[in-house]
């Protein structure tokens, strides 16, 4: 008998990662998006030549990312050129701080005075030695039971690492996820702390790998095409119904956008009870953020990533993506992109996202006095519902939304709102390394 395509909706990291994992089975998949180019949250513009990524994204971990041990799996990293990411700096408003890798950095840190560096090893060095089992004890308790103890600068330390792990701030972050993050930066239990970014400009460059392979393997991307519901009979998955009302027959569909959404928009009334419903709903944590991509005519920095450090600073992170790569730039002009976190209502007022544009520029003007001379262009962005990279204590790891549930089988969901640990992409193709032998045991049967 002829097996049934498996069905994945989404074209995000987490439905391409399961798309190639099962492709390389010889499992034929149809993926379909709902948006008009694979990459999902990822997904970049080209804009007066210049590529525009959807917020700035990074791959920690590098080689040892969930994303790089996917694309490891089918044999096809080589098609993915990466840049380091290893020149990261604070600045504190006097001047800038190098960035610590390792322990040897903590202790050399100009950021902080010498009895704040050993504070800070004597926190840093137990984590990044305990077990990932025994983080997740850890899981229910803020970050902040820790760095609401410290002095100002081990705090603005804390402050800065949260904004380039996590995106985040102290007081959103679990302590066992914070844990886990420092334990896989870890080179003696074999991890490693070095970012990366496509080479080739754009980080949805690596969704794009991975839909060129799933597409070599004989299956299919649907793109600008919605799935209106997944029906459901006897407890087994039966179908998907389409946006133009189509009936698609498969008895394996996989979720890959956030399961909260998911468990509300596609299936009846009962498949679910609201106990479930109300208990996955909690993970629809999102944050607001304006972002502000800025070209210049000249190199300001030779940096690739500054963390302004103090209160009085609007602006959270300067990320120099053309420093990162010049392939994002015409020649000749260099492509920077800064953002900071808001409150929901300000995104809908046009007069304070200026405001915040004006101070971001301001600010930019102080670090670097050839800022003005050298602007070209900038555009703002002002995002009101982005998904949170990390939920808040207590909503890490294996409190997420299942990879399957009882009462439905053939229903799989992926994705960084699913079990799994890491944030945004890493946290989605972690997921799908997670569901993919589940997967495989299901469609064995």
């Amino acid at each position: 008998m002829k097996r049934k395509p498996v069905v994945i909706i989404g074209a995000g990291i987490g439905g391409l990662s399961t798309g190639i994992l099962l492709a390389k089975k010889g499992i034929t998949v149809k993926i379909f998006e709902k948006n008009k180019q694979v990459g999902g949250r990822t997904s970049a513009i080209t804009y007066r030549n210049h590529i525009l990524d959807n917020g700035f994204h990074i791959m920690p971990f590098y080689k040892k990312s969930a994303i790089y041990e996917v694309l490891k799996e089918v044999n096809i990293t080589s098609r993915l050129k990466l840049a380091i990411v290893n020149d990261i700096a604070f600045y504190d408003g006097v001047g800038f701080h190098k960035y610590p890798k390792g322990i040897i950095d903590i202790l050399q840190m100009s950021l902080i005075p010498f009895k704040s560096r050993l504070s800070l090893l004597k926190i840093l060095l137990p984590m990044a030695f305990t077990d990932m089992d025994k983080t997740e004890d850890l899981d229910n308790i803020p970050l902040t039971e820790i760095t609401k103890k410290l002095d100002q600068h081990s705090k603005q330390f804390f402050d800065a690492v949260c904004m380039l792990a996590f995106a985040d701030t102290p007081d959103h972050i679990s302590l066992g996820e914070f844990a886990r993050t420092i334990i896989r930066a870890n080179p003696f239990k074999g991890g490693t702390s070095e970012f990366a970014y496509p080479d080739m400009g754009g980080y949805d460059r690596i969704s794009h790998v991975m839909a060129d392979y799933i597409r070599e393997a004989k299956s299919d991307i649907h793109l600008d095409k919605s799935i209106k519901k997944i029906s459901i009979s006897d407890g087994k998955v039966i179908g998907v119904i389409l946006d133009d009302e189509t009936f698609m027959e498969t008895n394996c569909v996989v979720v890959s956008y956030p399961a909260y959404h998911a468990i509300n928009q596609l299936f009846d009334d009962e498949i679910f009870d609201n106990e479930f419903i109300q208990k996955i709903s909690r993970l629809d944590k999102t944050t607001s953020v304006v972002e502000v991509h800025f070209a210049l005519s000249k190199k300001i920095d030779f940096r690739q990533v500054v963390f302004p450090v103090g209160k009085d600073y609007v602006s959270k992170g300067i990320f120099f993506i053309s420093n990162i790569t010049p392939s994002v730039s015409p020649p000749g002009e260099h492509l920077l992109i800064v953002g900071t976190p808001v409150k929901p209502e300000e995104t809908d007022n046009p007069s304070r996202i200026k405001e915040i544009v004006t101070q971001m520029k301001q600010e930019l003007s102080e670090i670097y006095p050839n800022f003005n001379s050298a602007l070209l262009w900038e555009r703002a962005m002002a995002w009101k519902l982005v998904e949170a990279v990390v939920k808040e204590p207590g909503l890490v790891w294996k409190n997420k939304m299942p990879h399957s549930v009882e009462n439905v089988d053939g229903l799989f969901f992926v994705g960084d709102s699913t079990v799994s640990y890491g944030i945004g992409t890493d946290s989605a193709a972690h997921s799908s390394i997670l569901a993919h032998p589940k997967i495989m045991n299901y469609l064995s049967k």
